[in-house]
């Protein structure tokens, strides 16, 4: 009988055949996955991608403006941009880390342990050792020859004077990752003086080559404009290091000092002590070392102030220098009492011996004429609780709120400088009005504008107001002159020329009242009189000595001798 047999070799195949068939379908199945994911989903990703391999975007940066003071009839470069190396190491490819570390701890003053620790990292192929390195250190390292180091061409600003003239021109430093201008003048003028950068973007061949046959989008840079300021250089110089050494000298925490044209408001010199490097402008203390206390700080004022209660009176008419009152030595006012410095009844006296020897009683007899309204309304005119608006970064208004108060208290304080604040620069505005015949004009300081095709924007003088009359200016000046002459600003006396001005030695508020073991010293000052080409301001915060006249005033008084002798004006006397 025949059986029928099953062939088992058939079957396998069968098996096999439709195994392979799933795996193909399986296969396909996932390309067109993949292929959905990549060019639906991942669409804009690739997209993205192949274009940066085939494509470029560069950012192009302008040349930032440069600053420039007046010298004679050319100018110096206060601020100019300067080329300088920045050191880096690929440490992957550096040989002995231990002892390059060593020779180049010696060159940078970087700590050996430091640089060893970047230097080591084997699986590193950049990392930033030093920026802006100094002529003799670049080329210290550079002697080295070693394998593993590089030096990158940056463009850096530069202050080839450093500390000189620091809170005038403020630095320009990292914000979010950009470098901008800060305080001063980089901080206020940070607009005009960036430029502006554009982006470069092109096509590039397989090796990364820039393809110059192709599509590409170049727009032109614009370079930062330059500034030239009214500031004379050999002025600002000698006031500086007169500055600092006085300040020292005298074991003040500051001190400052305003040179002003008082025929157009040019500022001539403007200088703070401590001072800060510019080029190393991190390496301060704490931030408050950036502030230019010429117009950032506002303190009482004291007996400086006298003047321009004077001067309201004068312009009012309702007293000439001539006028007097009878000092008792003491006023009642309010429950309060008001004292001299001196603590003296001094009897009868005029307003010129009220300047001369800086009488409290005498500034309130005044103010108490002019009344509230017509004090505060004066004090507005000359610019008192408001900013000038001068070209720097950062600028307050002072206050002189308390006048807005009808306590008769307030309005006696405010005529000899307390209870009310005042910026340098508002102050020196005031008496540049005293001795231009009543005009307060806007402190100016950058004199033109040049743009990179040499066109130029010239800053012209801003006249604001006219505050007191002729007479009256013609009045203050000559008793300011009194003052200097006979009164208590001796030492600013001159033997060659007749100067004006009046010294302020003020209390410091505190919590509670006053302190009593720090005073304010200042000292505003004009010359000559007979056609005043000046007016300084002088100020110290806490200097170990009694009297403002004897410390603010002499000061004054050097600082007048240099700018007389170097504008050649023939003596007076």
């Amino acid at each position: 009988m025949y059986r029928k047999r099953t062939n088992t070799l058939d079957v396998n195949k069968l098996d096999r055949l439709q195994f392979i068939f799933l795996g193909v379908i399986v296969l396909f199945v996932f390309i067109v996955l993949k292929l959905f994911y990549l060019q639906i989903v991942q669409n804009k990703y690739y997209l993205v991608k192949a274009k940066a391999q085939h494509s470029f975007v560069a950012d192009i940066k302008p040349k930032r403006g440069e600053i420039f003071l007046r010298n004679n009839d050319k100018s110096y470069p206060l601020v100019i941009n300067k080329v300088y190396f920045d050191l880096y190491a690929i440490p992957n490819i550096v040989e002995n880390p231990q002892d390059l570390s060593k020779k180049l701890s010696e060159i940078l003053g970087i700590e050996e342990e430091i640089l060893n620790g970047r230097l080591s990292k084997k699986d590193d192929i950049y990392e930033p050792i030093k920026n802006k390195l100094t002529d003799e250190e670049y080329q210290r390292v550079n002697e080295l020859n070693s394998k593993g180091l590089g030096f990158i061409k940056e463009n850096y600003r530069h202050y080839p004077d450093g500390p000189v003239g620091s809170h005038i021109v403020g630095f320009v430093g990292y914000k979010d990752d950009k470098l901008v201008g800060s305080y001063g003048l980089e901080g206020y003028w940070e607009n005009e003086l960036k430029g502006q950068e554009v982006e470069l973007t092109g096509e590039k061949d397989a090796y990364g080559n820039f393809i110059t046959i192709g599509k590409t989008d170049f727009k032109k840079v614009t370079d930062g404009n330059d500034l030239y300021l009214t500031i004379d250089q050999a002025i600002q110089n000698f006031v500086c290091k007169r500055l600092k050494e006085a300040t020292e000298s005298y074991g003040a925490r500051n001190g400052t000092v305003i040179v002003m044209n008082p025929k157009n408001g040019d500022i001539l010199a403007m200088c703070n002590y401590p001072e800060f490097d510019p080029n190393n402008y991190s390496q301060v203390e704490n931030q408050n070392f950036y502030n230019n206390n010429a117009i950032f700080t506002s303190y009482e004022p004291g007996s400086v102030f006298k003047v321009v209660t004077m001067a309201m009176g004068l312009d009012l008419g309702i007293v000439k220098p001539e006028t007097t009152y009878i000092d008792t030595g003491i006023l009642e006012v309010d429950g309060f009492k008001i004292r001299n410095s001196d603590k003296k009844a001094n009897g009868i006296r005029t307003m010129v011996q009220v300047l001369d020897e800086s009488l409290n009683t005498g500034a309130a007899f005044v103010a108490e004429k002019v009344g509230r309204e017509r004090f505060l309304d004066y004090a507005t005119k000359f610019g008192f609780g408001q900013k000038t608006n001068i070209d720097l970064n950062v600028e307050v208004k002072g206050n002189i709120e308390n006048l807005n108060k009808k306590g008769k208290v307030f309005l006696a304080t405010a005529s000899f400088g307390q209870g009310i604040t005042a910026t340098p620069i508002q102050l020196i505005s005031s008496f540049a009005a005293f001795v231009n015949g009543g005009y307060l004009y806007k402190p100016r300081i950058v004199e033109k504008i040049v743009h990179p095709n040499g066109k130029e924007d010239t800053i012209e003088t801003q006249f604001i107001r006219k505050v007191i009359s002729d007479k009256a200016a013609k009045q203050i000046s000559a008793m300011l002159v009194s003052v200097v002459e006979q009164g208590h600003a001796k030492s600013a006396k001159s033997d060659k020329y007749y100067l004006g001005g009046k010294t302020g030695t003020a209390q410091i508020a505190g919590k509670g009242g006053y302190v009593t073991d720090r005073t304010n010293h200042t000292f505003i000052g004009f010359g000559p009189s007979r056609d005043p080409r000046f007016v300084i301001f002088v100020k110290f915060d806490s200097p170990q000595r009694a009297w403002a006249e004897s410390s603010a005033g002499p000061v004054f008084k050097d600082i007048a001798d240099f700018i007389l002798d170097y504008y050649k004006i023939q003596p007076e006397k």
